[in-house]
């Protein structure tokens, strides 16, 4: 850290006479704060200072403090004592019938409150496979192709249906 430059002598003396007499400090104090900007702003800051020193307060003041504001306000029972033990123990009896009875609740009725409904695939799509040779068969897949079919291919189908036999005459 570098040290500020020493002042000069006079800059100096200036100072020393500044706080020796703030409001007169002589001549050539004077006429040295014409000539010299840092050390008129000095006398204008020594200056602008308070004169009344701080206020001290007496010895042990402030650890004497919360115990003379607690003892102004008014006396409080403790909390244990506000409330009886017999309360907590009904608070606690309501909790775990409360808790219990929605748990059983819940268990005995497992039926959901809505079912989802599915539009029913048409009975007019007949398959030429039954059920027993396809273990796996989706019968909603068969409408969903059906679904997808251009109106063209529609029309192929029905005539290819209509010219073959159908499933029950074999």
């Amino acid at each position: 850290m570098t040290q500020a430059p020493p002042l000069p002598e006079s800059c100096s003396l200036t100072l020393e006479a500044v706080l020796a007499d703030p409001l007169g400090p002589g001549s050539e104090a004077e006429a040295h704060m014409r000539i010299c900007r840092a050390c008129s702003e000095a006398r204008v800051a020594y200056l602008a200072q308070e004169d009344c020193p701080e206020v001290l307060a007496p010895a042990g003041y402030f650890d004497r403090l919360p115990d003379r504001v607690l003892r102004k306000l008014p006396a409080r029972r403790p909390l244990h004592q506000q409330v009886r033990p017999f309360t907590w123990v009904a608070a606690a009896a309501l909790l775990v019938a409360v808790g219990g009875g929605a748990f059983w609740a819940g268990r005995a009725n497992r039926t959901p409150f809505v079912e989802a409904t599915l539009p029913r695939p048409s009975d007019v799509i007949e398959t030429s496979v039954t059920l027993s040779d396809a273990p796996f068969h989706d019968p909603e897949e068969d409408a969903v192709q059906v679904q997808a079919l251009t109106p063209e291919e529609m029309r192929a189908l029905l005539k290819h249906l209509e010219a073959s036999p159908s499933p029950a005459a074999r």
